[in-house]
């Protein structure tokens, strides 16, 4: 099974959670690129764009190509899905079916403004109708190569769906 994981990530932390979890399931990893968020406006702007509810033009390098499941993911800004991972998401009928989605944040607050998005990712997911898991990594956790457990139990609660062995496969010996 093919898995692809997609992520934004501005700042870095994001993309340093994704390779990963990149590597604990195998998966390839994707970046989306927004030239709207670059440069020393792009804080202002993406912030003003999560809280109007902006979704920008993005690119995703490399293409996503041929995949089974996608995991997604990205930062909170204000309190939502990034602007660019959520015009990713404004196309998940035209995606491969989300696994997963992993988000970092500043801070623990309320999940209500993320759990629209889900139900509409759980709709075309990969067992419709269930809940897409959700894994919310604060700043804290991440300080100093923390996080490590949950990305952890992450992995082993998308093994089923990425359809991977949690140990390694052993093969019997042939006889000659």
């Amino acid at each position: 099974m093919h898995t692809v994981i997609v992520v934004y990530s501005r700042s870095g932390r994001s993309l340093r959670i994704a390779e990963r979890l990149a590597e604990r399931t195998r998966s390839r990893l994707c970046q989306i690129d927004c030239p709207r968020y670059r440069g020393p406006l792009g804080w202002l702007r993406g912030w003003r764009d999560a809280r109007r509810g902006v979704l920008p033009a993005i690119d995703v390098v490399p293409e996503i190509g041929a995949a089974d499941l996608l995991i997604l993911g990205g930062p909170v800004w204000a309190g939502r899905f990034a602007p660019p991972l959520r015009s990713l998401m404004a196309e998940a009928r035209r995606l491969p079916p989300v696994a997963g989605v992993f988000v970092t944040r500043n801070r623990i607050g309320s999940s209500l403004p993320l759990e629209a998005d889900l139900e509409a990712l759980a709709a075309v997911g990969p067992m419709p109708g269930t809940e897409v898991p959700l894994l919310t990594l604060p700043r804290r956790a991440l300080e100093g190569g923390g996080g490590e457990r949950a990305i952890a139990r992450f992995a082993e609660r998308l093994a089923p769906l990425l359809g991977r062995r949690k140990g390694p496969v052993l093969f019997p010996a042939i006889a000659a």
